[in-house]
């Protein structure tokens, strides 16, 4: 039912003048009522033109009376306070950075926060800081929030769903009239969010309030791998994001999982972050599981941010112990079972212990790719030396004696040596480097003084923690978690979920 218009009356002439506010503003709300009709459907009494159209059920005999009575019923329904309801399948800080940037573009204030009270006394109105980047906040409104416009009162918080976890939830409650305007905000709040999550295509971390890292930090050109090794990831991880719309149209899935192994220091850490750059370069989202953050979560992150990639980065470290190992396949159906199997999502493991893998994981359609990470070759050696130490201060190197020297070594400690070199050289000349020879590389690789030789000795030789998990037991852990997280809906089940308003953690149970 259109909004009455709101008028001012002049007293000197009687005409009745609508200023250009009160215009403005009508037309607003009659754009979000044609916006959300749709959604509320069809009316007992609806206008048509000129006309008001009524029920054929109020014709005949005494159909004036029932009329009256009729419009009457109406007019006090469409006075009486609605509560109206939208959960919206995204993350919620998200929502509530999406319903203040609808605020402000639809009507131009953020709203009026108020307070509430419950058992402990009143909660004022609060705005948060929600995280948009790296380094970068905004302040937006949280709880209750009035409109007058409207005469409402949103409440922005959050609900938990059983498949998808915590989602953006708003309930606005305010004259059923108004229905059709809260559903053309509801759809512009939707928008919003399609068109410019906080979250979407960005390098965030697997926590239930997801944050951002620097994907950045890491220096392409600094990295280098094998030939091989970069061939594998060029074809079994960075194409598939890279050329994903050409990977759609030859039928090949984009939803896959792949697993980098090797020693420690090999750069499986540095190639997820490459393969970070890559995906917010393609849109996509990269999720980062560290080690307090749950893999189950951050795969259900992904599906709402999709496409995606999630990064289990060092899994053999996350796990708890003395899980068993009869259920260590079954992780990738837990991604399966949670509706990832035709999602855009791509999970990438590492570990340092390959040998622990149950052989059933192995096989294409579970990890469809194994990369091997090891010391590097020759040429891999030069180009590592070559982007570590400033073409200026190189003088033209003996590569033999150098790679002689840097036999067993994995990236990580080719690196430091090349940079223990240069730090000598600063050391031993009051600040400033001298041209760093072939003699300085194999000293700083050596075994004497403080060379890197021993030092890779003593953790060649160093025995496993013997509380070490293994990468099997961690992906037990999240079969274990899925097994929770079946168990807890089946035990809410037939019960209404729980809305929760963070930070105050305010519940409801709704009815």
């Amino acid at each position: 039912m259109p909004t009455a218009r709101k008028t001012t009356s002049n007293v000197v002439t009687g005409k009745v003048v609508v200023t250009k506010a009160e215009q403005d503003q009508q037309h607003l709300l009659d754009a979000l009522t044609a916006l959300g009709s749709d959604a509320v459907g069809e009316d007992s009494l609806r206008f048509e033109g000129e006309e008001i159209v009524l029920p054929a059920t109020l014709a005949g005999p005494g159909g004036l009376d029932k009329v009256i009575q009729t419009l009457r019923d109406i007019q006090r329904q469409q006075e009486k306070e609605f509560d109206f309801s939208r959960t919206f399948s995204y993350r919620p800080y998200d929502g509530a950075a999406a319903f203040d940037r609808a605020m402000k573009r639809v009507f131009g204030t953020a709203g009026i926060g108020k307070s509430w009270w419950s058992f402990f006394g009143e909660h004022r109105p609060q705005l948060i800081s929600v995280e948009v980047g790296v380094g970068k906040t905004v302040q937006v409104p949280w709880d209750e929030v009035a409109l007058p416009t409207l005469d409402a009162t949103f409440d922005i918080g959050m609900h938990r769903d059983s498949e998808r976890g915590l989602l953006s939830h708003i309930t606005v409650t305010c004259p059923r009239k108004h229905r059709a305007a809260i559903e053309g905000f509801f759809a512009v709040i939707e928008d919003e969010l399609r068109q410019r999550s906080i979250y979407r295509g960005k390098a965030i971390t697997g926590a239930d309030t997801p944050t951002f890292f620097n994907h950045m930090a890491v220096d392409p050109d600094r990295v280098v791998y094998t030939a091989e090794v970069l061939e594998q990831l060029q074809a079994n991880v960075w194409s598939v994001i890279d050329f994903a719309d050409q990977m759609r149209m030859n039928s090949i899935p984009l939803k896959r999982a792949f697993l980098l192994e090797g020693p420690f220091g090999t750069g499986k850490t540095q190639a997820g972050a490459l393969t970070a750059q890559h995906a917010v370069n393609g849109g996509w989202t990269f999720i980062r599981v560290r080690p307090e953050d749950d893999p189950l979560s951050a795969i259900r992150t992904a599906q709402l941010y999709s496409p995606a990639v999630v990064w289990i980065e060092d899994a053999d470290n996350v796990a708890n112990k003395n899980q068993s190992r009869a259920q260590v396949s079954a992780v990738l159906d837990a991604m399966d079972g949670i509706g990832a199997k035709n999602s855009d999502i791509m999970v990438g493991f590492t570990t340092n212990y390959v040998d622990l893998i149950e052989k059933g994981m192995l096989r294409p359609g579970r990890i469809d790719a194994v990369i091997h990470l090891d010391t590097p070759d020759r040429e891999a050696l030069e180009k590592l030396i070559e982007a570590t130490i400033d073409p200026v201060l190189r003088e033209k190197l003996d590569y033999d004696r150098i790679a002689e020297a840097f036999d067993g070594f994995v990236p990580a400690f080719v690196v430091e040596a090349a940079q223990r070199a240069v730090r000598y050289s600063i050391a031993h000349n009051g600040g400033r480097p001298s041209v760093i020879t072939t003699d300085d590389l194999v000293n700083a690789a050596g075994t004497s003084g403080g060379g890197l030789r021993r030092q890779l000795e003593l953790m060649n030789d160093a025995p496993e923690a013997s509380d070490k998990d293994s990468f099997a037991e961690v992906l037990t852990a999240v079969v274990e978690a899925t097994v929770t997280d079946v168990i807890r809906r089946s035990e809410v089940q037939g019960f209404a979920p729980l809305e929760v308003n963070e930070p105050q953690r305010r519940v409801r149970t709704r009815k």
